[in-house]
């Protein structure tokens, strides 16, 4: 088969389409079984013994806190967190609403490809006064506050807003009742 200029220009034009399609040209999200690395196998060491899967970890970056609180930090993802955890997933916080007592470390953990952040905010007269806002974090980032007085925390993504993104933690002894602007 002879190739020809406008069949070599198809194949070139194919190609780079497909190279575009690898190098994630967009944001849009992938579910998590098409973006994890799959399974390797480790070898044998002996003949008794037998090969063991393991996943092959995915990079995170390493955020910086970036306010000079003690008792918040951005992480990456390393280990169990003390506390209570909330997953970045969806294009939403799960849970939502969280209640936890007088000094516990909560943990956001981004379980998606599309990259979040959490700051706080103030949807109504419910919400205690606080200024927290994480570095921005990709697929296994972290984010951790301790919450030591008790009140009602409302939060959001930076990134997405509060209409698609918000969240609520309760302290202590405090309740809320009221609706956030992403139910």
């Amino acid at each position: 088969m002879r190739l020809t200029r406008r069949r070599a220009l198809a194949a070139v034009t194919a190609g780079i389409g497909l190279l575009a399609g690898c190098t994630g040209g967009d944001q849009t999200e992938l579910p998590s079984e098409e973006t994890e690395s799959p399974p390797t196998e480790t070898p044998a060491s002996s003949p008794s013994s037998t090969a063991t899967a393991t996943p092959t970890p995915t990079p995170t970056a390493t955020p910086t806190p970036t306010t000079e609180s003690p008792d918040s930090t951005t992480e990456p993802a390393s280990g169990d967190a003390s506390g209570s955890l909330v997953v970045m997933g969806g294009v939403a916080f799960s849970p939502m609403r969280l209640s936890v007592e007088s000094g516990t470390t909560v943990t956001w953990e981004n379980g998606e490809a599309l990259q979040h952040n959490v700051r706080a905010a103030t949807f109504d007269d419910a919400a205690a006064d606080w200024s927290f806002q994480s570095e921005t974090v990709g697929r296994g980032g972290r984010v951790t506050y301790r919450f030591d007085d008790p009140g009602v925390y409302q939060y959001d993504c930076g990134i997405h807003g509060s209409t698609a993104m918000c969240g609520v933690v309760v302290v202590g002894d405090a309740s809320y009742d009221g609706t956030l602007p992403c139910e």
